[in-house]
Parts: C-alpha cells; sequence; structure tokens
C-alpha cells in the first residue's frame, strides 16, 4: 500500500481527479489494483469498472470474468460498464491488434462519460518483460523505457509491485480473480520470456526487476535530455512538404548519431502520430540513405517510405500510382489531368508573346495525332538531338527531385512524347519559316 501510494505520488497520477476508470479484466492484476485505489481513495474519487469483451477467449472464461466483474462492483458499490469490440487479423498480430482495439475503446469512453483517468493493472514483472522484448525486438531507446507509468490518460500506480506481492496481497485479503489460460502457451513470445528466459536471469540475479528499473529510470532521464536538443535541431535541419518531411543532409550531418537518430524518429512521429512499429533497424536504415546515391529508395512500416534526394532525405506517405492516360481533343482546347491544366490551341500565326516558361509551340505537319497526357512509365524515352535519351536521365540533369517525379505529365503522340510539362521538349515539330499550323499547349499547376 505504501508503494502504489508512493508511486501516485511521484507521477501526480492523481492530482485534483474526481473520476477513474479501471479498466479491469478480473485477472489478478486489476482485482489488486480495485482493491487498493478503493482503500487509499474510495472516499475522494469517482471509479467504474470496465470490462473490455475482445471476443478471443472461450465464451465460458468471457462469461465468468464478465460476471466476477458485476461481483465486485456490486461488492464495492461503483459502476460498472461492458465494452464489447470486435478484433480483426492484422500484420502485427493478434495480441497487438487486440491491445490497440482495446485502448482506444477505453479512450472513447473516457471521453464519453468525462472520467479523467484510465487506470491500468501494469506491474513490475510486465514492466521487465517490455524491456526485455524490446531490446530483443530492436526497438531502440524509446523501447528502452519500457512500459511508462503515465501516458495520459492513462496510468499504472502498480508498475513498482512484484507479481508475486499482488499474489501474496490477493491470498491475504482473499480475493479471487481470473486466470488466463493463454499465460501458459509458449506460443506467444511474452510468455515464452516469462516462463523459460526470466527464470534464469532470476538465478543470475534475484533483483533484476528492481536492477532494470533503475537503469531504465537512467535512460529516462538520458533520453529526455536528448529528445530536447533534437527537437531545437529539427527545426533547422527539417522542413514539411506535401505529404513528406524533407531531412537537409548537409545539416545533419554536424550533429551526433544520437541527435540525428532522433531527427529520423520525430519525422515519422510527426507523419504517423507515433513510433508504434518503427524499430532500430529502420532509423538507421533511413540515416543510411544519406551515404546512397541520389533517388535510393526504402519502403517503411505503416505506409512510408524514404528516398535519397539531392541534399536531403525524404520521408513520406507511400500513395499507390494509378497509370494515368487522357486523351487529348485538338478541338476541345484542353483538359485537367493531376496537378496539371493544360489548354492547347491551333493557330495559323504567332507573335511575340507565344514564347514562354509554361509554353510550347510545335509544328502541326510533324505531329501524328492524335495526342493524349499521361504520367511516367519506367523505360521512358524521349527524342533529342543526339538521339533517344531516358526521361530519367532528363530529371536528373534538371535536378528534379524523385518524390516530384511522380507528379510530372506528359504530353504525347503517336509516336511517344512530345514534352515533360515544364521540363524538356522532344528534339522534333520545331516551327519554321514554313510552318502554316502552330499547335500551341499551355500549363498551369492547380494543385
Amino acid at each position: 500500500m505504501d508503494r502504489v501510494r508512493a508511486t501516485i505520488e511521484q507521477y501526480h497520477m492523481f492530482d485534483k481527479i474526481a473520476k477513474i476508470i479501471i479498466a479491469f479484466s478480473a485477472g489478478p492484476d486489476s482485482v489488486c489494483l480495485l482493491d487498493v485505489l478503493v482503500d487509499l481513495f474510495g472516499g475522494s474519487v469517482e471509479f467504474e469498472l470496465v470490462y473490455v469483451n475482445h471476443g478471443l477467449r472461450s465464451k465460458r472464461v468471457l462469461r465468468y470474468e464478465e460476471e466476477l466483474t458485476k461481483d465486485y462492483a456490486a461488492r464495492y458499490k461503483i459502476k460498472h460498464k461492458i465494452l464489447n469490440i470486435k478484433v480483426r487479423k492484422r500484420k502485427e498480430g493478434i495480441e497487438a491488434t487486440a491491445r490497440t482495439a482495446r485502448y482506444r475503446a477505453l479512450s472513447r469512453y473516457l471521453r464519453r462519460t468525462g472520467a479523467d483517468r484510465v487506470v491500468l493493472g501494469h506491474n513490475l514483472d510486465d514492466f521487465v518483460e517490455t524491456f526485455l522484448l524490446n531490446i530483443v525486438r530492436g526497438s531502440g531507446m524509446r523501447g528502452f523505457r519500457s512500459i511508462p507509468a503515465v501516458r495520459l490518460p492513462f496510468v499504472r500506480p502498480l508498475i513498482n509491485i512484484r507479481k508475486a506481492d499482488i499474489l501474496d496481497y490477493l491470498r491475504t485479503k482473499r480475493l479471487s480473480y481470473a486466470v488466463d489460460e493463454t499465460n501458459l502457451s509458449l506460443d506467444y513470445r511474452r510468455n515464452l520470456l516469462r516462463l523459460k528466459v526470466l527464470p534464469i536471469l532470476l538465478k543470475i540475479n534475484p533483483e533484476l526487476p528492481d536492477t532494470i528499473r533503475r537503469e531504465v529510470e537512467i535512460l529516462r532521464h538520458d533520453d529526455e535530455y536528448l529528445w530536447k536538443k533534437a527537437e531545437k535541431v529539427y527545426a533547422r535541419v527539417a522542413r514539411a512538404a506535401k505529404d513528406c518531411v524533407l531531412l537537409d543532409i548537409n545539416k545533419i550531418m554536424r550533429y551526433n548519431l544520437s541527435i540525428v537518430t532522433r531527427l529520423v524518429m520525430k519525422a515519422l512521429q510527426d507523419l504517423r502520430g507515433s513510433l508504434d512499429g518503427y524499430e532500430s533497424k529502420h532509423y538507421h536504415a533511413i540515416i543510411g540513405l544519406r551515404d546512397k546515391e541520389c533517388g535510393k529508395r526504402i519502403s517503411l512500416p505503416k505506409g512510408l517510405y524514404a528516398q535519397r534526394e539531392r541534399d536531403e532525405i525524404a520521408i513520406g506517405f507511400i500513395k499507390p500510382r494509378a497509370q494515368l492516360r487522357v486523351p487529348l481533343d485538338v478541338s476541345k482546347r484542353g483538359c485537367v489531368i493531376g496537378d496539371y491544366k493544360l489548354s492547347i490551341n491551333v493557330a495559323r500565326m504567332l507573335d511575340s508573346t507565344s514564347f514562354r516558361e509554361n509554353r510550347e509551340v510545335f509544328d502541326l505537319k510533324d505531329i501524328e495525332l492524335p495526342l493524349y497526357v499521361r504520367n511516367r512509365r519506367v523505360g521512358d524515352l524521349i527524342e533529342t538531338k543526339i538521339g533517344k535519351k531516358k526521361v530519367k536521365k532528363i530529371y536528373s540533369e534538371h535536378r528534379i527531385a524523385p518524390r516530384e517525379r511522380e507528379n510530372t505529365m506528359l504530353v504525347c503522340d503517336q509516336k511517344g512524347i512530345l514534352w515533360i510539362l515544364g521540363i524538356a521538349r522532344a528534339y522534333r515539330g520545331f516551327v519554321s519559316k514554313k510552318t502554316k499550323n502552330f499547335l500551341v499547349m499551355e500549363y498551369e499547376r492547380i494543385d
């Protein structure tokens, strides 16, 4: 009781708090949590038990846990709520998906009821297991911090209490609880670690949980300090563009790897809202792009990519690349495709204003109609003075960033590419004194 009270005070978990939701699974941790909190704050805080039924275990077990929830709510004279959710299989695995769905359901219920906190029953053993799993997974410094005591609105008052002490407490108070049989299955990595690996480590150091807790506290302070430094640097080296963040390679090269890693993490966090699903191998792969050739691209989890551009690393969202092709009818005088509005006109005479950057003029007799507009394709070639050249080479010569190439549009006739809008035209169809019909094309960006 003293240790729980000290943890709550250390992290200011319940300062000026009127209503608390206890995430109740009917297991030993949540039963202990309920009894301790009612003992400590029963007269000053309103409690409500919330059981989240994700339907992943047998109906018999779920029914028993729901009944136990109702019994404890009646015993302590507090409200209770059963939340039924559906969990769909995803790439991250059923356990991770269920956890995410459970947290979302609790957050929604918190907002709906006007409660101030959601209290979770994670203990010191959970903290140690998560720390070791994160090391095995390679989740980086953030993973080394393990389970936080506070990540509002979620708080964990039992985070400094050993599982054995919780079970002793329940035996002393004669409090019953449900046992999750899946906790005995070695098919889950956490159970394998808990049942096989941790007992060996505890033989080497019986005080391992407290040792890890102290080390994590040191790491947490170091991490917070470095993040404050990195956020100041981020404002100088990063810039936001359409659907991506750009990191200036020349500037980030001046900083220590610890700072650079956090700059990458910050970019991912800004794009995705969290670092869930990203590991140290992803951070290092992104940083490694600074030594790669321009255009080198890597795929990242959660629908992101990172790409080396000339002096920058771009991190952004992967977008499905549709194959666009729009017929261009000379008589209809233009079309809209992608981010461009293209106008077209056939003239018999030209004036001095006919030639400008966003306009190209062709001799109509050298053009094989019909025309069409499309986006780029792999292996595209364009006619030049000395023969055909890869469009990819044209982009490089004009310093077009790889991410920007996806948005370029090409006007074509039946012989091939006539004009890469705003970048280069084919070496054919030039006007002369003998030109009788001028094909005039002009574009404007509409994004």
